[in-house]
């Protein structure tokens, strides 16, 4: 089942992917899960236990993540095909800019750890089903409340802490012992509890030499439900809720990217050829730094946005012509591009000059200010789509 060189597990040519949709599709048939903001990773164990992470272009990821790949094997979870979400967590919620520095690093000299991590609960006056989330410690950010999750089959009730994915996909018993997680692992949970990587499973293709796509999703998530006690921290089964307008508002509140839709009885397909899981997005409302201003013809015509340190793109969508000269008056020093230099003010605040700013004039702020912006998505280079300026200063509890 091992993928061919360049290519996905099982001869997959793309992850099976949500749609997007306006609305929550509704009823008894339907599921809903929290949509975890970061890049998506299918890990492939193999019977000998050692791990492949590869993207959804099928780009094998071990040296980029390869502490991820440690703990992964050291879980001894047996064969399987794993896909999920790998995410940068910061305190409060995920930081897709965290996950792009992350990959830009290229392996442990990123600086990035494994973090303890559950699911968010919900409050329980609006999620009246109650489950498990694997014990599993949040950090801080949180709602309390007991849950919120589907009932699970009878089945399910002894909930193992231990065992093979193959365990519990009725294959044959294999002997697994504890996670021994080692010196790579332990030194990870020395980090700061705010920041750190966490794998967020979602969905089970392959347990043993069983191919479990052809069973429906239900039963796929309670594979991995019943095996997420016996998880290390750093790997998560994300829950699995019957009401979808709670979460939502939930998410929405928390500030979360959006909540995914699945049918209880879909199979597995490539891509988006299906009409099985569908994604609704939250619109983004984010804190930034502005870091500089672009100059066209001798006036700010635009903010350079930084988000946790990482070039974010620039905004000028929300600047009033009167914003424009107040911030030129105010910070743009005379003769600031004498000579025909491109930069001026302070020192560049990124490691290297952006592509898309190597051709502008810009004055480097030496007190950058924060802004809030609003917009459609983060790129996967890292950028914020259509950004517009939604105020200056901090929100509120940020």
């Amino acid at each position: 089942m091992r993928a061919a060189k360049g290519g996905l597990p099982l001869g997959l040519t793309a992850p099976m992917a949500p749609i997007t949709r306006a609305d929550l599709p509704q009823g008894e048939d339907w599921g809903y899960q929290i949509k975890w903001d970061g890049v998506r990773l299918l890990a492939d164990i193999g019977p000998d236990g050692k791990v492949l992470l590869y993207s959804r272009q099928g780009l094998i990821k071990n040296n980029i993540y390869p502490e991820v790949v440690v703990l992964i094997e050291k879980a001894a979870l047996g064969r399987c095909i794993l896909d999920g979400e790998l995410i940068a967590w910061t305190g409060s919620r995920p930081s897709f800019q965290r996950v792009l520095q992350r990959e830009r690093m290229r392996g442990k000299q990123g600086g990035t750890r494994l973090t303890p991590l559950r699911n968010p609960e919900v409050p329980a006056a609006a999620m009246a089903m109650a489950g498990g989330d694997g014990g599993k410690q949040l950090a801080p950010g949180g709602l309390s409340g007991d849950g919120g999750s589907l009932l699970r089959p009878q089945a399910s009730q002894e909930q193992p802490v231990s065992g093979s994915l193959a365990d519990y996909a009725g294959l044959p018993q294999r002997s697994r012992q504890q996670p021994d997680l080692g010196s790579e692992a332990d030194s990870a949970h020395q980090a700061q509890p705010h920041a750190g990587l966490a794998y967020v499973l979602f969905d089970v293709l392959a347990a043993g030499d069983r191919d479990l796509r052809g069973l429906p999703y239900l039963q796929r998530h309670e594979v991995l439900h019943r095996i997420s006690p016996g998880l290390p921290d750093g790997m998560l089964v994300t829950e699995l809720y019957r009401d979808g307008e709670a979460l939502w508002h939930w998410v929405a509140e928390a500030g979360w990217e959006g909540v995914v839709s699945k049918r209880l009885n879909s199979l597995y397909k490539e891509g988006k050829q299906h009409k099985d899981w569908f994604k609704k997005k939250t619109a983004l409302l984010l804190d930034v730094d502005i870091v500089g201003l672009k100059i066209r013809d001798g006036m700010a015509a635009s903010l350079v946005m930084s988000a946790d340190g990482l070039y974010f793109g620039s905004v000028s969508l929300g600047l009033t012509g009167e914003m424009r000269a107040l911030l030129t008056s105010q910070l743009v020093p005379e003769g600031a591009f004498a000579g025909g230099s491109l930069q001026a003010g302070a020192a560049l605040p990124f490691a290297a000059l952006p592509d898309d700013l190597k051709k502008e004039r810009v004055v480097w702020l030496h007190n950058p200010f924060p802004c809030t912006v609003t917009g459609l998505e983060i790129t996967e280079a890292g950028q914020l789509r259509h950004p517009k300026i939604a105020g200056f200063g901090r929100r509120r509890g940020e």
